[in-house]
C-alpha cells in the first residue's frame, strides 16, 4: 500500500473512534508516560496538539507544566519548516497555518539541542521505529537536528508489521500505544524502562 492510501485508512480508523474510545485510549498512554522513566527524568519535553483524531497528549502537557519541567511545542514558520516554542498555558496557543494550534509568535524558542524528549505524532507506526506523518516533512527535518529520545505515539491500530519509509524519513526510539511500548533498538539504554506491547 502506497503512503496516500495507507494514510487515508489510517485517517478513517480514527474518525470511527467514539469520544469514550479517544478518551479510554489517551487515558492508557498517560498512565505508560507516568512509569516510563526518561519522561519522567526528562526536563525539557516536546509535545503535540493532536489534530484530526490524533493520540491525545493532553494530560501529559498538563502534567509536564505542573511539575514545573520545560514544555515545548512546534510552531509552523514556513512551508515544511517548524520551531519549538516554549509554553507555560494553554492561553499562549492559536490557530495555526494548518489550523492546529500552536504557540504565538511571542513564545519562546528552545533550541532542538535543549529538547531531552520528543512525543512525535505519525499516522503509522512500525516496530522498527518506521514513521509515516502527515506528508509535509515537518518533523523530519525538526529531529534530524535534536538529540532528544524520539516517542512516537499512536492508536494500537496504527502499529504496523511495516509502513513505507524512505532514506529521509528518520526513525522512532521508542513507540508508545494504549497497550504498551516498544523498544525500537535505535540505539536507546532505555531496554528496562519498556514494556513490550501486547496485543
Amino acid at each position: 500500500m502506497d503512503k496516500e492510501a495507507l494514510r487515508a485508512k489510517m485517517r478513517a480508523k480514527r474518525r470511527a473512534l467514539t469520544a469514550q474510545e479517544q478518551n479510554e485510549a489517551a487515558q492508557a498512554v498517560m498512565r505508560r508516560l507516568e512509569g516510563f522513566e526518561p519522561f519522567c527524568r526528562a526536563r525539557c519535553v516536546m509535545a503535540y496538539m493532536a489534530c484530526r483524531g490524533e493520540m491525545s497528549v493532553l494530560s501529559a502537557m498538563e502534567a509536564i507544566l505542573r511539575s514545573g519541567k520545560t514544555l515545548a511545542l512546534p510552531r509552523c514558520e514556513a512551508p515544511g519548516v517548524m520551531t519549538a516554542r516554549q509554553i507555560a498555558r494553554f492561553s499562549q496557543l492559536v490557530p495555526g497555518a494548518h489550523g492546529i494550534l500552536e504557540p504565538d509568535s511571542g513564545c519562546a524558542l528552545i533550541a532542538p539541542e535543549e529538547i531531552d524528549l520528543i512525543l512525535v505524532p505519525g499516522t503509522a507506526f512500525d516496530a522498527q521505529g518506521g514513521r509515516l506523518g502527515q506528508g509535509g516533512g515537518y518533523y523530519d527535518r525538526f529531529l534530524s537536528r535534536t538529540r532528544a529520545l524520539r516517542v512516537g505515539v499512536c492508536h494500537r491500530f496504527a502499529l504496523l508489521e511495516r509502513v513505507p519509509v524512505e532514506a529521509h524519513d528518520l526513525h522512532m526510539h521508542v513507540i508508545l500505544t494504549p497497550g504498551g511500548m516498544i523498544d525500537c533498538g535505535r540505539g536507546t539504554d532505555n531496554n528496562s524502562d519498556v514494556q513490550e506491547e501486547r496485543t
